[in-house]
């Protein structure tokens, strides 16, 4: 029994409150402390107003009309230098149909004909960029399962479109290589299409295309 009442006593003595700890239930009953001030919330944005800008963004311009002057069927002549421009070239024959496609902001190109004596078909698509404020184009074919891309400029004159991109050489385990695309208008019924390879020289031709009006 001395035990169990010296227990008592001990239970008593700790779980009684202090002083200290009776006067903690009016602490909490002050006023709580004021809040700090939020941080003003940006508003909302107008949607209306973001919607307009975003389809004039997207809307075809004056520099996409630049690009009617190769809709139509063409009859192709291409010229390769596999040993460099001052070797003699192959040459083959082809024909390419354009259009316009997506409501007139690129024009499709669907090219057949002939390369290394084996069957060559050809699909690009060339349109403006109006964020970036340039022409953009891709090429990709048959011979290939790399997608060609490219951007660039119309001159002053309208008349010449300078395109810089990247093309790979499997066959000499080489990547990357700074290209040159050059397509000079002639008149409205000829254009000349023309890659150079800037990893070998600022002049160095490896494909010319000449395209004529088709009849």
């Amino acid at each position: 029994m001395n035990k169990l009442f010296a227990t008592l006593v001990m239970i008593s003595i700790v779980g009684a409150p202090t002083t200290a700890q009776q006067a903690k239930p009016e602490e909490k009953s002050a006023a709580p402390k004021p809040a700090a001030d939020k941080p003003a919330q940006p508003a909302a944005p107008d949607m209306a107003a973001a919607m307009q800008e975003y389809m004039k963004s997207i809307a075809p311009g004056e520099p996409h009309k630049q690009l009617e002057a190769f809709v139509g069927k063409w009859n192709t002549v291409t010229k390769m230098w596999m040993a460099g421009p001052q070797s003699p070239p192959t040459e083959s024959a082809g024909t390419s149909e354009v259009r316009w496609v997506l409501d007139k902001r690129f024009i499709m190109e669907e090219h057949k004909g002939q390369m290394m004596g084996m069957p060559y078909l050809g699909i690009g698509l060339t349109g403006y960029d109006n964020d970036r404020n340039m022409y953009v184009a891709s090429w990709t074919s048959n011979m290939s399962t790399a997608l060609l891309t490219m951007a660039g400029a119309r001159s002053p004159d309208g008349k010449t479109f300078t395109y810089y991109g990247q093309m790979d050489e499997p066959m000499l385990k080489v990547f990357g290589r700074t290209v040159k695309y050059v397509c000079k208008m002639v008149d409205a019924d000829k254009h000349v299409f023309t890659i150079y390879d800037l990893h070998a020289g600022d002049d160095y031709k490896v494909i010319e295309i000449t395209y004529t009006r088709g009849k």
